[in-house]
């Protein structure tokens, strides 16, 4: 999963945010947005630019609370009658912006559309693999999976599992690929790409008095700088950052609030087992890499130890996964040591590799670099390389043209769904550069099917010692969002935890103030 970055101009932007500013004596929100969206289509973009979006649009049938606990959604209420049946109860009044009432074909439709192969959703393996689904009435729907997927139901709750309106896109009159039609609080009215998005308020929202706003205004501004700039003038109301140091210079002015929120979401390195160019196509060398990163260095210089040391599963979840491996166990110097004797034995005491972070996110640049120095003292020579985002995206994911990448991953609401992604024939997007390991994909297959308890916990554990030995996919620290706000132009409601990357999944609430 990426984040994407893309965006206006000086000129431009400063042109956008004096008309937005003019907008300042209605009830529209501003927001500033850090990217823009990497494709219209929500059973297929994996991007959270894209997904944050599609949250202010779409709805799913489920949603989950700060607790990371299932909540209602576009289902009022649902049932599991056994492992693999599910009868789901649509809500009453729920509504598509066109106005047209949200049935059980719409929901059906949408799942079996993530489900076609035609669709390409990276979705579709979170899902499970589906019989049949039934529709007995209009507000009804019955989903019937081959064998047991305790996550099917935590899945139903990420914005990838959408519902659509399917009677129109059936019909031609709404393309998914072209424009975003939902029965979430706004509808949109405009689209300028890279530069602007203009929402209005949802007449036909299914909660009552909401949204509280009319309407919703989305700049696209990449630059940390400049949405700082807009923040403190008034010409946004909210935003969000990455960097803790912004974060705690933005606290300090009067009337901007600063809310953090705790994610399962962490930073990663992505690294190139598959390219025999590479350094890294000796597992010993890959190996070596993960005993010497320092991830506390990172937590300490690049996050001010606001994060913490993370691993495949999520410090999040509270599991104990992963914590006995010798990567997270050992102390620094034995890591060290046992780097530098399996170089040696590699035939590369000075592996020469490049690591890559886009250019546009300033704080995988700043984890490049602690890492660039703690990788030395193993005797690696790190050069760090800033492709622009689509190079970066095209070099990783598309041509496995690169040495290692400094990535983030969506942590979701149950760690099996995170774990997953370590098998590449069920990820697909890894597979330009992760080795499939058949024991590790057996293991992941296997947790997939048990409920969360003791035995499952042991079985990810087992996991995490066969994802260390290949050391393909490295989780480093956890990931912390700020959301930053005018308080004297909007009151919002901020959950203080997310698993599915739903940073504003309150924006219905949001009032302005103005």
């Amino acid at each position: 999963m990426t984040k994407g970055r893309n965006g206006l101009g000086a000129a431009a932007l400063g042109a956008l945010l004096a008309a937005t500013a003019a907008q300042a004596a209605d009830k529209t929100l501003v927001w500033g947005k850090p990217a823009e969206i990497t494709g219209f289509d929500v059973h297929v973009a994996g991007t959270v630019a894209s997904w944050e979006m599609y949250e202010m649009v779409y709805e799913t049938l489920l949603t989950t609370d700060e607790s990371l606990k299932l909540q209602p959604g576009l289902a009022a209420s649902w049932e599991q009658t056994s492992p693999t049946r599910y009868t789901f109860h649509l809500r009453e009044g729920a509504k598509f912006s066109n106005g047209r009432a949200v049935d059980s074909q719409d929901v059906a439709g949408s799942l079996l559309r993530i489900k076609d192969p035609k669709t390409a959703s990276y979705w579709s393996a979170q899902l499970g693999d589906i019989e049949k689904i039934e529709t007995p009435d209009a507000r009804t729907v019955k989903v019937d999976l081959k064998t047991p997927h305790p996550a099917f139901l935590a899945a139903l709750a990420h914005i990838s599992a959408a519902i659509l309106p399917m009677q129109e896109l059936k019909a031609g009159s709404f393309d998914p690929a072209k424009g975003l039609l939902g029965s979430g609080p706004f509808a949109v009215k405009e689209h300028k790409q890279d530069e602007s998005w203009t929402l209005a308020r949802n007449p036909d929202y299914a909660i009552k008095g909401l949204p509280l706003a009319d309407g919703l205004r989305a700049l696209i501004i990449p630059d940390e700088s400049a949405r700082m700039a807009a923040l403190r003038d008034g010409r946004i109301d909210f935003t969000t950052f990455e960097n803790p140091d912004i974060a705690q210079t933005l606290a300090k002015t009067a009337d901007i609030a600063v809310a953090p929120r705790q994610t399962t979401n962490y930073f990663r390195i992505d690294v190139n087992a598959l390219n025999p160019k590479s350094p890294f196509h000796d597992k010993r060398v890959r190996q070596a890499m993960n005993l010497a990163l320092d991830r506390e260095s990172i937590n300490a210089l690049v996050f001010a130890g606001a994060s913490g040391v993370d691993y495949p599963v999520p410090a999040a979840f509270g599991k104990s996964a992963c914590k006995d491996t010798p990567t997270y166990a050992w102390p620094r110097d034995k890591r060290l040591a046992k780097a530098k004797e399996l170089l040696t034995a590699a035939g590369q005491a000075h592996p020469h590799v490049r690591l890559m972070a886009a250019s546009s996110d300033r704080v995988n640049a700043e984890i490049a670099e602690v890492a660039q120095q703690s990788l030395a003292e193993a005797g690696f020579a790190v050069t760090i390389t800033t492709p622009t985002m689509a190079e970066y995206l095209k070099k990783v994911f598309t041509d496995g043209d690169f040495d290692f990448a400094i990535s983030w991953l969506a942590g979701y609401t149950d760690p099996s769904m995170v774990i997953a992604w370590w098998n590449p024939n069920f990820a697909l997007w890894n597979k330009a550069f992760q080795q499939d390991d058949p024991a590790l994909d057996k293991a992941l297959g296997e947790i997939k099917t048990m409920p969360d308890g003791p035995e499952r916990d042991a079985r990810l554990d087992a996991a995490c010692k066969l994802i260390d030995d290949d050391a393909n996919i490295l989780a480093l620290v956890s990931e912390i969002d700020y959301v930053a706000y005018r308080s004297d132009r909007v009151k919002v409601k901020i959950a203080p935890r997310t698993g599915s990357s739903n940073t504003f999944q309150y924006i219905a609430d949001f009032a302005p103030l103005k």
